[in-house]
């Protein structure tokens, strides 16, 4: 699955909304009940004032709170205007049971933020 594969997916599978520059899509400590991909702008990943991954077109955020259930681990700050597609915990179960390579897409994802965080910090 490509990067534009699952923009096409996920823009077509949820709700997408637009957030401005400076906006806060989730703050470290919310509830986590859905995971979003970034279809244009650039999201940055922030632990207090440390900015631990910049994500942008093509690249999931908060899918860790949807797979275990804890509060978010970071707040996702909006870097350069940005649209996101909102993908729910039912389309999230969905997708990781019906389309092919998401479960790796969101691995790889999960991978390079834990390593984002370990630099970080």
């Amino acid at each position: 699955m490509t990067d534009i594969d699952m923009r096409v997916f996920a823009r077509n599978a949820g709700v997408n909304i637009r957030y401005p520059v400076g906006g806060v899509v989730f703050n470290l400590g919310d509830a986590g009940d859905c995971m979003y991909v970034v279809q244009s702008g650039v999201v940055e990943m922030m632990i207090g004032d440390k900015i631990i991954d910049v994500c942008g077109p093509g690249e999931a955020i908060g899918f860790m709170s949807i797979i275990d259930g804890a509060p978010r681990s970071s707040t996702a700050r909006v870097k350069e205007d940005a649209e996101l597609s909102i993908i729910d915990k039912k389309r999230f179960r969905f997708m990781v049971d019906e389309v092919p390579n998401f479960a790796q897409y969101i691995m790889n994802a999960m991978a390079r933020r834990i390593r984002g965080m370990g630099k970080a910090m």
